[in-house]
């Protein structure tokens, strides 16, 4: 029993050791669904206290909507309190999250990511640049969708053509859609 456990332990350590390497998450689809009921919705006061638990040492301001390019710019916020962004479809949100990757701007990642799914973005730094929307398509059953991205490849990894991945989007009350979780990059 006792070797057992061991051994689940050192699996649980390669595995956490190969994906701090690739620099993906190993998120997958089945596992993002077992981890949360059909359509998560976040409310205002959740994304603020998010906000306020993952603000950086220098107090990143908050997104506002003149900060998106003009093709993913925010509809008006769906409540009073809300003060960050909001998108009306998967599309925009993740043109918006695409952009603020680009121009390496925590604070507006931080209005369309989970905490989680943040530190997936940071970590794919290592292997992707000049990220771009693709299409988005619904996994169906889920009220999800699943958003494909193409990249370039850093100069540091002397690697030529582009790379892709794949995010779980979901549905939230505030800022309408949000990146859940990436499901696989290269």
């Amino acid at each position: 029993m006792n070797s057992t456990l061991r051994g689940f332990a050192l699996l649980g350590l390669a595995v956490g050791v190969v994906s701090a390497a690739t620099g993906c998450g190993l998120v997958t689809r089945d596992s993002a669904a077992a981890a949360r009921p059909h359509s998560v919705t976040r409310s205002a006061t959740d994304v603020a206290a998010r906000r306020s638990a993952d603000a950086s040492p220098l107090g990143s301001p908050t997104p506002t909507p003149g900060a998106a390019s003009p093709s993913s710019s925010p509809l008006a916020p769906a409540a009073s309190a809300y003060t960050g962004p909001h998108f009306g479809s998967p599309a925009s949100a993740m043109i918006y999250l695409a952009s603020a990757y680009n121009a390496n701007d925590a604070a507006a990642l931080h209005a369309v990511t989970t905490p989680q799914s943040y530190r997936e973005l940071m970590q794919m730094r290592s292997e992707a640049v000049n990220l771009r929307l693709q299409h988005c398509a619904l996994d169906h059953g889920r009220g999800d969708y699943v958003c494909y991205f193409m990249h370039d490849y850093p100069a540091s990894l002397h690697q030529s053509g582009h790379g892709g991945s794949q995010m779980l989007i979901a549905p939230a009350q505030n800022p309408g859609w949000y990146l859940y979780g990436i499901l696989g990059c290269g």
